[in-house]
């Protein structure tokens, strides 16, 4: 079917690509410049391709190089693809952000919390398809720019379920990322930094001999050169890995007291010895001229489907981040004894007073969710609103519309109120969320690109029968 010349009911004629997840899907070009991916049992069959003589080899040819405004339509198109599923890309993400003002603010004013108090935390509260990763990936890029260190994890009933601490540690530490090297992830970045600025690293040394870190920076400093199975072992174990501690002492050069090799617990008591790490990389980090470390700690909402018991252990390690991030404030509602410690392995739930940790939960509100609102203030608590003003909803149609005449080199303004009067009332009846308009808005304004005599008005009708029912 690849290469066939095909009809399709809405996009009209077109050629076909590609066939994607077993046959049922292909990529078509159509006719009218939309590239775009459609079941194929939707396609009808106009011509159908035939094999034809391999040509001998040509010299190739040197492709034109493309004008800036080639260019600038390319990224728009490829980046319309991505909305159509109602995925922002990531280096239009702020270009399509409406509506944040707010969330940002007090995202800002964290960040400065960070830098004066030592640490802080932000709840990111918000239905399905509000935006939270949405927000989490602005909060991530400005964390970035400020010079932070960047650990994301997803938490799930499975994989990263929210009263496992090791597990949550291990996940934000395999996807922790520096600055100025965007592209590495996990601690070997931060610890080649520490390795490659000797002053520092001594310094450090002295102020953490006898903990953890002082053994994982100074036994990586001698196996590094070495690249074996050690070195390896050294790192499995410091990520949260699940390792055997006497294998981890038979690997290391140095261990004795200055330099101990505790074992990481896999228990659900163990909140403080991964507030206790975490804390730690912050320090670590800090030391280094960096600004801290910011956790960010999705589908925290997973703690709904656990046990009672579970519960209160996702308890203990949400409210040990709290205070491992919060301790310092004057208005901080946890202390340590508000806290379960390891019954065989106590630890404090941080390293250094200053922690320059900043954590961040995105969560759908639910009955069951943890009572987030009884351990913080009314500041630390960030709502997306599901329900936009006017004015709002049109500037977002705005920026789409702009971005989709840019992809495809059109205009016709008169579908921009059209679309933002009849997708604003189908959010006020919560209807559909911000994800669904997106789509939406991609939906129609490529109807309206395809057929020029299609008004946008007939596409909102449907919208409006199908969701509101008239």
């Amino acid at each position: 079917m690849v290469g066939s010349l095909v009809n399709h009911p809405l996009f009209g004629r077109g050629r076909v690509k590609e066939l994607r997840n077993a046959g049922r899907e292909a990529a078509v070009q159509f006719d009218s410049g939309i590239r775009t991916v459609v079941p194929a049992s939707m396609l009808t069959t106009l011509e159908t391709s035939t094999a034809v003589a391999v040509p001998r080899p040509q010299p190739m040819a040197v492709r034109p190089e493309l004008t800036p405004d080639q260019r600038q339509q390319f990224a728009a198109r490829r980046t319309i693809e991505a909305l159509r599923y109602g995925i922002v890309p990531q280096k239009r993400i702020r270009e399509m952000s409406v509506g944040l003002e707010r969330p940002l603010n007090s995202l800002h004013e964290a960040f400065e919390c960070v830098q004066r108090e030592g640490g802080d935390l932000r709840v990111v509260v918000g239905e399905y398809g509000s935006g939270k990763s949405h927000f989490f990936e602005i909060a991530a890029q400005d964390a970035l720019e400020r010079r932070y260190l960047v650990a994301i994890t997803s938490l799930d009933i499975q994989e990263v379920p929210p009263n496992r601490p090791q597990r949550i540690y291990n996940s934000l530490i395999k996807s922790l990322h520096l600055p100025d090297q965007p592209d590495e992830r996990g601690l070997v970045p931060l610890l080649e930094t520490v390795c490659s600025r000797p002053t520092a690293m001594a310094a450090m040394l002295e102020k953490l001999r006898g903990t953890i870190f002082a053994t994982v920076i100074q036994n990586y400093a001698q196996l590094r050169s070495k690249d074996g199975e050690e070195l390896q072992l050294l790192l499995d174990w410091i990520s949260g890995e699940k390792v055997y501690i006497s294998d981890i002492r038979k690997a290391l050069p140095v261990r004795n007291q200055d330099f101990p090799a505790p074992a990481l617990s896999t228990m659900t008591t163990t909140a403080d010895q991964y507030c206790y790490l975490l804390s730690g990389w912050g320090w670590v980090a800090s030391q280094l001229g960096y600004a801290g470390l910011v956790l960010l700690i999705d589908e925290s909402e997973h703690y709904s489907l656990l046990p009672q018991r579970g519960k209160e252990r996702a308890d203990n390690m949400f409210k040990g981040l709290i205070y491992t991030c919060t301790a310092n404030q004057p208005n901080s509602r946890i202390t340590e004894n508000d806290l379960e410690h390891h019954h065989t392995n106590q630890h404090s739930f941080r390293l250094m007073e200053h922690s320059h940790l900043l954590t961040l939960f995105a969560m759908t509100p639910t009955v069951n969710a943890f009572d987030y609102r009884r351990w913080l203030q009314p500041e630390q608590i960030i709502t997306l609103e599901s329900r936009w003003d006017e004015g709002t909803i049109e500037e977002l149609m705005s920026r789409l519309y702009v971005l989709h005449r840019q992809a495809y080199g059109y205009n016709r303004s008169d579908i921009l109120l059209d679309v933002a009067h009849g997708l604003l009332e189908c959010l006020e009846n919560r209807l559909i969320n911000l994800r669904q308009t997106i789509r939406l808005t991609m939906e129609i304004y490529d109807r309206c690109f395809a057929y020029p005599d299609f008004a946008a008005t007939q596409a909102v009708d449907e919208v409006r029968r199908a969701l509101l029912g008239r």
